[in-house]
């Protein structure tokens, strides 16, 4: 952690940075004067030496001139012409002592000036005085120079004064402050230790080298019950003795103690027992300081509970185990009551309870320790005094949470005295053992299941842990219980049908087999039905769930009603039910039993006050006949039963080779369309449509078709009905809606003529509410024209939800889409109101109408009425299957609007109809103006 030194410094010396700072202002200060105040004294020096020099040189040239020298010798022009190198900023003069002037070389310098001068003794020995005066200027100006580096020294003084002066103090502050602060943290510290050492849960107590005592918490002396002057003063050997009195096994102890004094830089631990039954756990481990033992660290922790609660898991887990590995109750219970008795050490354990809900018997379970005495004479004598206890209990409140005690719920007290336990203390008087307490054993619901009983040989021996340990025991006991009733519960639900109270398809199996099993023995038939219920998904859907349950219960009963005892009725699930009717002698008894069952289903079934009919789809084998396998049998019922679901139901029938056959070829056949898509397998053709007034090919009706990869060719009659019954119409539906948009833009792109090309729509197809923004997906990703795209529904569609389908086609209309068809025109049921209200485009004739013209007179009835009644309602017809030319001539004359057929072409794949159109539109006598254009037969 980083210390700012700037913060103490403040608190302690506030005044003392400001000091530093002055003084290392006057130490720079001087040392800026300094260094010209020395430049000047110097050049001063050097400026005054010459001039006494020359004073000197001067005054003893003068003095010592010979008398016989002429007179101009001892002028006072000679003596100034005799010092003329000293230069011409020094002035000479030479005065008498009137201070006149009688000689000078150069004018009088300014000041500042230094002076020097000599007195000389003239002619006559007059006094003479020689000056020499020499400017100071040049010095003066030099010495102004010499402030800057004067400055520069002055500065570095300045920051040297200031900076390491103010180190030292800033570092003499950090150290204060470190030191404060390492205190604090030292004393913040130790308060953490004593204040950890106190709230830990552990008992710690810490010895020096020697073992003598130097610490220990609070806890330590509540563990071992010990004052707190306890260690004070005590010798080593004297606490060890202290602590091991109260251990079961002292001289252990005190061994491993000795053992330590020895390994001093050892771990030692171990699981200390006392005296009053508590469990310390003790680990202790050696203290170092700077490497050496400086003494050892033992800490004391009481695990009684944990070791209890322990004990306690190890049972629960025992009992569960045997409860549910199939031992009885009453052992299990037993084997608890050993393990509550050894946690006690002092109780006499025993569980009274009921087995099942069913039982009106108490069951005793006890522990080893009850004398076998009391258990015998309870058993052969107690049970009144038991259902006395059971009766005391439940009015006690063990159907609720009575809070009878304060601390546990479900404690019953007051037993010793209370009139409900009289037997039951009478014969347990015999034995020198007393009742205590008790505790309800409750259900998860708060149902009594039975009572603990806790005796004992004084009411005095009671350790305080004992009704916890009751109440846990009580807790499981009710646990191991609710498990057994719970299995028994399953073992029905597991084998019979909960709706229908009938046996299920696991206990259906499982009598299959004996049945055959018995026959084998007996060399006699066995058939099995399989049996569904026609129309139930239609009564289910429509009068709710809870009478197509009430309607399965009915049918349950009458399907009873007709077999014998020794048979069995079973349901499978939903609405498939089996039967087994065993040592029959021939099928024709099997088939009396279906008969029998077709009629006993006929009567109508009241459901909600409303009378509802059910009929069932019977399939039956024969066992050894058709198999000897229960699994291929119930499969051959299977398969001869959606043999009569396909031929209309309400009756039976014998299963065969052939449906076998018939049966398999249909799952290779929905496992094929499956993969077809993936695998491209699919395609779509195209069957013309011709216009009979213009002799035009003015669309086609687009037909899936299937190319198996073995089989060559599907018949659409054969996969379309699986495709609607797997759903998987839906999604092949969008692919050749898809594929036709896609086809005709290519068509549009290529310059053929304008064609409408007819998509038949599917039952589940119309019932998505997604269609109409499917189909306006298709079109928008292909970008084909809606006008151009037919769509066709078959009438049973149209009417099985006949306001769903306005409602949808209208939809479908709002997209753009203006052709609809309606297929199969009066083949299903017509609502007339109805077809007035649908937005079509055109009605189509079947092929059944069209095959009897132009002979059949109910087929010419009803095709002039649908083409009149077409067109009355402004609808075209299109005519379906025209092969020849009669019929042709027929629908030409009626007024019929559009044919398809074989005489016109087969269906065929997208580049042939193109070429036929192509071709089609290049021949000639096609036209409005056509009489009668022959059409040949394309094959």
């Amino acid at each position: 952690m980083s210390i700012d030194p700037t913060a103490p410094m403040q608190e302690s010396s506030p005044d003392l940075p400001g000091v530093i700072i002055r003084l290392a202002w006057i130490g720079g200060a001087l040392v800026a004067l300094l260094v010209p105040l020395v430049f000047f004294v110097v050049a001063y020096q050097g400026e005054v030496a010459p001039l006494e020099v020359a004073l000197r040189l001067g005054a003893r040239g003068y003095a010592g001139a010979a008398p016989a020298q002429s007179a101009p010798a001892r002028s006072p022009q000679a003596v100034v012409q005799a010092l003329s190198w000293l230069g011409d900023d020094t002035a000479i003069r030479l005065l008498d002592a009137n201070q006149r002037l009688l000689a000078a070389n150069a004018a009088d310098p300014g000041l500042p000036r230094l002076t020097r001068s000599v007195m000389l003794e003239g002619d006559g020995g007059a006094p003479l005085r020689l000056e020499l005066r020499h400017s100071l200027l040049p010095l003066a100006t030099m010495t102004l120079f010499m402030l800057a580096p004067g400055l520069l020294l002055g500065l570095l003084a300045f920051t040297s004064l200031k900076s390491v002066p103010m180190r030292a103090f800033h570092l003499a502050l950090q150290e204060v402050a470190v030191r404060k602060r390492t205190e604090e943290r030292l004393a913040k510290s130790l308060s953490i230790f004593t204040a950890t050492l106190e709230s830990t849960a552990d008992g710690i107590f810490v010895t020096d080298v020697q073992g003598r005592p130097i610490v220990a918490n609070q806890r330590f002396f509540d563990l071992w019950n010990l004052p707190k002057s306890a260690i004070a003063g005590v010798a080593a050997l004297d606490m060890l003795v202290l602590l091991a009195d109260q251990l079961r096994e002292p001289q252990a102890f005190l061994a491993l103690q000795k053992d330590l004094t020895r390994h001093i830089g050892d771990d030692q631990g171990a699981i200390l027992e006392l005296r009053d039954g508590r469990l310390f756990e003790w680990n202790s481990r050696p203290q170092y300081v700077d490497g050496s033992v400086a003494g050892r660290v033992s800490s004391f922790r009481d695990i009684s509970e944990r070791k209890r609660a322990e004990s306690l898991l190890a049972a629960e887990k025992q009992v569960l185990e045997m409860v549910v590995c199939g031992n009885s109750l009453q052992a299990a219970l037993g084997e608890l009551g050993r393990h509550v008795e050894m946690l006690s050490g002092q109780m006499f354990c025993a569980i009274l309870f009921r087995e099942s809900e069913q039982d009106s018997n108490l069951l005793y379970a006890t522990g080893p320790s009850l004398p076998r005495a009391v258990t015998d004479a309870i058993a052969h004598q107690g049970q009144g005094a038991l259902n006395d206890i059971f009766a005391h209990a439940a009015s006690q409140g063990g159907a609720q949470d009575h809070g009878l005690s304060d601390e546990f719920s479900g404690v019953i007290e007051g037993i010793e005295v209370h009139p409900a336990w009289r037997r039951y203390r009478e014969l347990l008087s015999r034995h020198q053992l007393c009742a205590c307490f008790a505790v309800s054993i409750l259900s998860s619901s708060r149902q009594l299941l039975g009572v603990i009983v806790a005796h004992y040989r004084k009411p005095d021996d009671q350790p305080r842990h004992d009704r916890e340990l009751i109440w846990v025991a009580a807790h499981l006991t009710g646990i191991a219980i609710e498990r057994r009733q719970a299995e028994a519960r399953l073992q029905v639900l597991a084998h019979y049908d909960t709706l229908t109270l009938l046996p299920n398809r696991d206990l259906f199996r499982d009598r299959l087999g004996q049945a055959l099993t018995r026959v084998e023995r007996h060399k006699s038939l066995v058939a099995i039905m399989f049996l569904d219920l026609d129309r139930f998904k239609t009564i289910n859907d429509t009068l709710g769930h809870d009478a197509g349950d009430n309607l399965l219960r009915e049918v349950a009963t009458r399907l009873q009603r007709c077999v014998r005892a020794e048979d069995t009725v079973a349901r499978l699930g939903g609405d498939e039910f089996t039967v087994i009717l065993e040592h029959i002698n021939k099928p024709e008894e099997a088939a009396m039993v279906a008969s029998k069952i077709v009629e006993a289903l006929s009567p109508a079934i009241m459901l909600g006050g409303q009378e509802t009919f059910v009929t069932p789809s019977i399939g039956i084998t024969i066992y050894p006949g058709d198999s000897t396998t229960s699994e291929q049998l119930l499969k051959n019922a299977d398969t001869a039963m959606y043999r009569v679901k396909q031929e209309g139901g309400n009756g039976y029938r014998f299963f065969t080779p052939e449906l076998n056959t018939l049966a398999v070829g249909r799952l290779e056949t929905e496992s094929g369309l499956r993969r077809a898509q993936e695998r491209e397998e699919f395609a779509v053709y195209y069957q013309p449509k011709m216009d009979l007034e213009s002799g035009a090919i003015i669309g086609a009706e687009a037909l899936l078709r299937w190319n198996h990869p073995e089989r060559g060719p599907v018949s659409p009659v054969e996969f379309i009905p699986i495709l609607e019954e797997t759903g998987q119409i839906e999604q092949v539906g969008e692919w050749v809606l898809k594929t036709v948009c896609t086809q005709l833009r290519q068509w549009q792109d290529a310059a053929l003529p304008p064609l409408n090309v007819a998509v038949n729509l599917s039952g589940r197809q119309l019932q998505r509410n997604n269609l109409a923004s499917t189909i306006g997906t298709i079109l928008d990703a292909t970008g084909l024209d809606p006008r151009f795209l037919e769509l066709e529904v078959t009438e049973s569609m149209l009417m099985h939800d006949a306001p769903y389908a306005v409602e949808m086609l209208m939809q479908i209309r709002a997209k753009g889409v203006i052709h609809i068809d309606v297929d199969d025109f009066g083949t299903g049921y017509s609502s007339l109101s109805y077809l007035k209200r649908f937005p079509i485009d055109a009605l189509k004739l079947d092929k059944s109408f069209v095959d009897g013209l132009p002979c059949d007179e109910d087929d010419i009835a009803i095709c002039r009425a649908v083409i009149a009644l077409a067109h009355n309602l402004k609808l075209r017809v299109i005519a379906e299957g025209v092969e020849n030319d009669a019929q042709l001539a027929f629908l030409r004359d009626n007024g019929c609007d559009v044919i398809q057929g074989y005489i016109v072409s087969r269906p065929l794949p997208a580049d042939a109809f193109a070429q036929l159109v192509r071709q089609h539109a290049c021949m000639p006598g096609r036209g409005a103006g056509s009489d009668s254009p022959r059409l040949s037969l394309v094959h």
